[in-house]
């Protein structure tokens, strides 16, 4: 007999997956509806529940509503039965995951849980289990064919439970109108997070930190503010500290190539009149973009408010710093 080629074990792997996938979708419970419905009624949380692979899938599905706008928790069948079903309270809505819907220490808790006052939604492909008895509202997932070659391993079944969860996550983030700034605020650690909720305000150089001279400063005070901020650049401003002009490592040069440089040079002579600033309250990914995008890009900015008072400094090293 003929040995397989991998790849050809792979690929129906992925057909037999997709295929159960296909018709899960093309055959769709119209009870999801009712979780979903029940879920944006409820006042309390999601708990998400499942035994083995299935329990598996219930973390992920809990993690992924906990990120995109709906309270939920993980709670595992054999530890409910041991105290920890307490996280369950009367307004909550339960998501039990079970492909047969036989399994003992699931089914063992539900009516636990019931009894606090929670609504059982289950999610199984048997429609007369044990499980969809217990449920106040039952999703039924077919499954075409497992994966494995022995139809025994879950894998067509667990890709459909938590393909189910993506989706009903997603149901639920459209309904109640979560944004973007939503996202970020659950997740302020990773790129994505940063590139949605940090400000200039929270990136930008500013107090002690920001380099700032007087418009009538000499060369020596311009050279020792650029040296000892560090950023390759000062602010210029007036008497009542509005930005008036910018003076960069490029300036200097700049003015070097026209005429020699006098001690008694002030910042109005050397300074850039009309630099590029931004608003404290803008995202720091946006103004980053702006900077690199510019025909000639720039790597330092002034920041100032609204009544053009200079308020801070931003460098691009400082915004890649950031991770963004």
């Amino acid at each position: 007999m003929k040995e397989k080629d991998t790849l050809t074990i792979v690929k129906q792997a992925l057909d037999d997956e997709i295929s159960s996938l296909v018709h899960f979708r093309d055959h769709l419970d119209p009870s999801v509806k009712d979780c979903i419905n029940l879920i944006l009624q409820s006042k309390g949380k999601v708990i998400v529940t499942g035994v083995g692979k299935s329990g598996d899938i219930a973390k992920k599905i809990s993690h992924t509503l906990s990120s995109t706008g709906t309270s939920a928790y993980f709670l595992h069948p054999t530890d409910a039965s041991h105290g920890d079903s307490g996280i369950v309270g009367p307004d909550d809505v339960v998501l039990a995951i079970g492909k047969s819907g036989e399994s003992e220490e699931l089914n063992y808790i539900l009516p636990t849980l019931r009894k606090i006052g929670a609504k059982i939604v289950g999610i199984t492909a048997n429609a007369k289990s044990k499980l969809a008895e217990l449920s106040d509202v039952v999703i039924i997932t077919p499954v075409l064919k497992e994966a494995c070659p022995l139809d025994l391993a879950p894998t067509s079944s667990t890709t459909i439970a938590l393909v189910l969860g993506d989706a009903i996550a997603v149901a639920l983030m459209e309904l109640k109108n979560f944004k973007a700034d939503d996202f970020a605020l659950y997740h302020p650690a990773g790129r994505l997070g940063k590139r949605l909720s940090l400000y200039l305000s929270d990136v930008m150089r500013k107090g002690d930190r920001n380099a700032s001279i007087p418009v009538d400063a000499n060369l020596e005070r311009i050279l020792k503010e650029i040296t000892e901020k560090g950023i390759g650049a000062t602010g210029v401003v007036n008497d009542g500290g509005k930005l008036i002009g910018l003076i960069t490592d490029y300036d200097i040069r700049k003015y070097l190539t026209k005429q020699t440089l006098s001690p008694n040079v002030t910042a109005k002579e050397m300074m850039n009149p009309n630099p590029s600033s931004f608003l404290p309250n803008e995202k720091a990914y946006d103004v980053l973009v702006k900077m690199e995008g510019r025909e000639r890009p720039i790597s330092v900015a002034p920041v100032v408010d609204e009544n053009g008072i200079f308020v801070g400094m931003i460098s691009l090293h400082d915004l890649l710093q950031k991770g963004l």
